[in-house]
């Protein structure tokens, strides 16, 4: 079954996440990327590519978030800067209308 998880830690840099539980690969990220991109109308600000993670910084109606990829916890839409929970309530409703393009 396709869902999200969400997580809320302590972590500097990742504090809350949602996480995509059957999209957890390095391969997956540009399935997801291309549904943010192409079927989400999704602007991608910059990419970042590393040994261990990927990082993708997308802006959709003036509201910035991150995908990101990391071999510790899969791919998940996320911000590096702690926001409020209206933010994360958004964010929540992205990633579950990204579940909806997921085959």
């Amino acid at each position: 079954m396709k869902k999200i998880i969400k997580h809320v830690t302590n972590i500097k840099n990742i504090y809350t996440y949602f996480e995509f539980t059957e999209y957890e690969d390095w391969d997956d990220f540009d399935a997801l990327s291309l549904i943010l991109k192409n079927k989400m109308r999704c602007k991608v600000i910059d990419i970042l590519e590393g040994i261990w993670s990927r990082h993708c910084t997308f802006e959709r109606d003036g509201f910035v978030f991150k995908l990101l990829y990391h071999e510790d916890c899969g791919n998940c839409l996320c911000n590096q800067n702690k926001k409020d929970e209206a933010y994360y309530g958004q964010l929540e409703a992205i990633a579950n209308e990204v579940l909806q393009f997921l085959k």
